[in-house]
């Protein structure tokens, strides 16, 4: 899943800008869901403005499908379920009809998650396809005045590679794509991990490119096996309830200590949750505690760039749920 756009709404001309410019992302994509996609649009966008004053738009895509967020710091809504139901609504001349519309769709349907404490308050609104529901999604966010990255997230086969280069920009992106590209190209073992990142470690050194830290996921039906150096987040997700762990220390390409290996069992509705260092572990940690256990790995993510958002930094967000009987690739 990723970000094509995001648009912040604060008022009218807002909204217009934000139509048009889905409205030619679906021409390019020749989507069949124009009219339904539009007017959730400009629904999501009203209501930004009606009951937060203000709040981003974001236009999502996974495969060809084209998804909508709106995403607010508002006071939160107390009965999502209230909200949800025809003819209810606290504004005057309003039908109330919007959430319930969105969600009355045979292809899309929408998933609401908002909190109304003090610390932790506003409303998340994501338009997704009924299907939706990968056993693995990623979804990143840059440095605010950069176009480019330092955190990578790629894979190969049955593994997985989350990655953050120190810094920013050019030189952090730089960084990172020479390690997409020696993970693609060279064969490697969980059981022999030491010996590949000791490896890839002289090559940073001697090309002078930027210290990284990262974690090597190789995924089986019922496992997940983690190696990795540096300081990378992860919660684990059994039986509905999340802990939290992170890696030892350790940079590759500036100081290097072995890498820290682990297996983790999975079962069906478990999942593993890892994030680079632009994700706030405390307000992260708070978000989990909070959310239903039914909650999508799509809006967890999204809570994650949205609530626990360092602003300041690149973020990449990694999910991977367990399956039941199905490969995962």
């Amino acid at each position: 899943m990723k970000i094509l756009e995001i648009i912040d709404i604060k008022n009218n001309s807002d909204i217009i800008f934000a139509k048009n410019t889905l409205r030619n992302l679906l021409k390019q994509l020749d989507s069949q869901y124009d009219s339904f996609l539009i007017f959730s649009l400009m629904e999501l966008s009203t209501n930004l403005i009606k009951h937060a004053n203000s709040g981003k738009i974001y236009l999502l895509q996974s495969a060809s499908e084209i998804m909508l967020c709106a995403l607010d710091y508002g006071v939160g809504i107390k009965n999502i379920e209230w909200s949800m139901q025809n003819g209810t609504t606290r504004m005057d001349n309003s039908l109330g009809m919007g959430l319930h519309q969105m969600n009355s769709d045979n292809h899309y349907n929408i998933e609401v998650i908002s909190f109304t404490q003090e610390s932790l308050h506003g409303t998340i609104v994501l338009v997704k396809p009924r299907n939706f529901n990968p056993n693995i999604l990623s979804l990143q966010l840059l440095y605010p005045t950069e176009k480019l990255c330092g955190d990578l997230f790629t894979k190969k086969g049955r593994f997985l590679l989350l990655a953050d280069a120190s810094g920013h920009g050019r030189k952090a992106y730089k960084s990172a794509e020479y390690i997409k590209e020696y993970f693609l190209q060279n064969s490697f073992s969980c059981l022999l991990i030491d010996e590949f990142f000791a490896k890839l470690h002289e090559e940073l050194k001697q090309k002078k490119l930027r210290g990284t830290v990262l974690s090597l996921f190789e995924i089986s039906k019922s496992s997940i096996r983690v190696c990795g150096v540096g300081n990378i987040s992860l919660w684990q997700k059994k039986d509905g309830n999340y802990t939290y762990s992170s890696q030892k220390d350790g940079i590759i390409g500036e100081y290097f200590s072995s890498a820290q290996t682990k297996e983790i069992k999975l079962k069906e509705m478990d999942s593993v949750i890892a994030s680079t260092d632009g994700i706030d572990t405390r307000m992260m940690n708070k978000i989990l505690s909070k959310i239903p256990k039914n909650t999508s790995s799509a809006m967890i993510a999204l809570c994650s760039m949205h609530f626990a958002s360092i602003k300041y930094d690149d973020k990449t967000i990694l999910i991977i749920k367990g399956v039941k009987d199905e490969p995962r690739f």
